[in-house]
C-alpha cells in the first residue's frame, strides 16, 4: 500500500521510512526503542490536512489515514514543509515545538524518539 500523498513534500520521506520499516530486524529494533504508536499529522501549503499512523509498538509498520486521524501514544501536528527539516536533521523537534510550529498530543516523551527512528531506518547512504 503506498504512503505518498500528492501535494506534501513529506510523501518521499514516508516512502523511504517505510522501506527502512520493510526490514524486520530495523522494524523490530525501533518497535523495542519506542514503542508507542504515533501519528503524524501534516498541512501542506493549500491548507489540506493528511495523516499517517507509525505502528511502533506491535509490528513496525506505516500506514497513510484516510478521513480523520485515529488516536495514537502521541499525535505531531505540523506544517509538512517542517516535517521535511526535522526528518532530514535541518531542525530539531524541541526547537519546532519552542516555536510553537510542533504540537504534540499524548506522550510528549514518546515523540522525542520520532528523530532518532528517522536516524535509524533511513535508507540513504551516510556520507
Amino acid at each position: 500500500m503506498s504512503v505518498e500523498v500528492d501535494g506534501f513534500n513529506a510523501s518521499p520521506l514516508f516512502k523511504e521510512l517505510n522501506e527502512g520499516l520493510a526490514d524486520k530486524s530495523k522494524a523490530q529494533e525501533a518497535v523495542k526503542a519506542v514503542n508507542a504508536i504515533i501519528v503524524i499529522t501534516l498541512k501542506n501549503k493549500e491548507g489540506k490536512e493528511q495523516s499517517w499512523v507509525l505502528d511502533l509498538k506491535k509490528d513496525g509498520t506505516l500506514a497513510k489515514v484516510d478521513g480523520a486521524a485515529p488516536k495514537g501514544d502521541v499525535q505531531l501536528i505540523l506544517k509538512d514543509v517542517d516535517f521535511v527539516k526535522l526528518a532530514n536533521n535541518k531542525v530539531n523537534g524541541q526547537k519546532l515545538f519552542m516555536n510553537g510550529k510542533l504540537k504534540v498530543k499524548g506522550n510528549m516523551m514518546k515523540a522525542t524518539a520520532i528523530e532518532a527512528v528517522f536516524k535509524k531506518l533511513d535508507p540513504r547512504p551516510k556520507l
